[in-house]
């Protein structure tokens, strides 16, 4: 018995060379919400708009660093920190004067240069990916308005996050701490927040809305999709594209938690390659991904 596949794709299938590094951008706006401190006083106040950007590589290795199980051991929360080449760099810009905070490789352990945090239980809980640069695990700062002295700590830090509401809900931003997966799950974002501190007292918070979030890979190349359909007889999904012979292929599909996942791989043997894979549901979206 046959059924009906309803199957999503582009003119252009989205095509990023795999290797051990890939760049990912965040830009958002929001607003300040407090400021203290005599020269923060002077450069931002209470409601002024806020402009966030930020970059890092996503390939870095991560460290699991808290993990809690049920009586079934079956994992219901997670921590993973990834400290070491994430290349990270956050923009702030409040009105004239703009904060740039610079990490390559921070050290294990807080302030968790990256932080991902999946939890799978309802209650109070939250998916939470946050971002810090901070003098003291490594950080630079070539932008910093504001006087600063020796004994100052400066850091800039940005958390995006979803609660849960209700007893029975869940989380839903994140279903890993997978760093690769935590900008594509972008749309699931229900709360963002930042602050700019020089690590004495001096400080402006602010907020950012999820609305604004936008992310990206610059990296990402377009390779045209010649041909998608559904073959009803044996149930495949059968995907067409331009090829480099000897290139290996790898077909993904966008999952539940709004990831990309490994559905299947080729190496092609022409300057077209046809490859059938099985479909996981009623409606997927494919993309095709070429190896380095």
């Amino acid at each position: 018995m046959s059924r009906h596949i309803t199957i999503l794709f582009s003119l252009f299938a989205l095509v990023t060379l795999f290797s051990n590094a890939a760049e990912v951008e965040w830009n958002a706006t929001g607003a300040v919400n407090v400021v203290r401190g005599e020269d923060f006083l002077s450069m931002a106040a209470s409601g002024d708009p806020v402009t966030v950007e930020l970059r890092y590589n996503n390939g870095s290795e991560g460290e699991i660093f808290r993990q809690i199980f049920d009586l079934n051991d079956q994992l219901f929360w997670q921590q993973e920190e990834y400290y070491q080449s994430v290349n990270l760099d956050i923009v702030i810009t409040i009105g004239l004067h703009t904060w740039r905070g610079t990490l390559e490789s921070g050290s294990p352990g807080p302030p968790y240069t990256i932080e991902v945090q999946d939890v799978k239980v309802a209650g109070d809980t939250v998916d939470r990916f946050r971002l810090t640069v901070a003098e003291d695990d490594g950080g630079s700062f070539p932008l910093f308005p504001g006087e600063l002295v020796a004994t100052d700590n400066p850091r800039i830090q940005i958390e995006f996050s979803d609660s849960s509401v209700g007893s029975d809900a869940v989380p839903s931003y994140l279903d890993s701490t997978d760093l690769t997966c935590v900008s594509q799950s972008f749309t699931r974002i229900t709360a963002a927040r930042g602050f700019i501190s020089s690590g004495s007292g001096d400080i402006i918070n602010f907020t950012v809305d999820p609305e604004s979030i936008r992310t990206r890979m610059p990296n990402l190349e377009l390779v045209e999709l010649r041909e998608v359909t559904y073959d009803a007889e044996f149930d495949e999904v059968v995907l067409r594209w331009g090829s480099v012979p000897g290139k290996f292929y790898v077909i993904q599909y966008l999952a539940e938690d709004l990831c990309w996942r490994e559905k299947s791989s080729t190496q092609a043997q022409s300057a077209e390659t046809t490859w059938a894979v099985l479909p996981s549901g009623e409606t997927e979206l494919y993309r095709i991904v070429e190896e380095e």
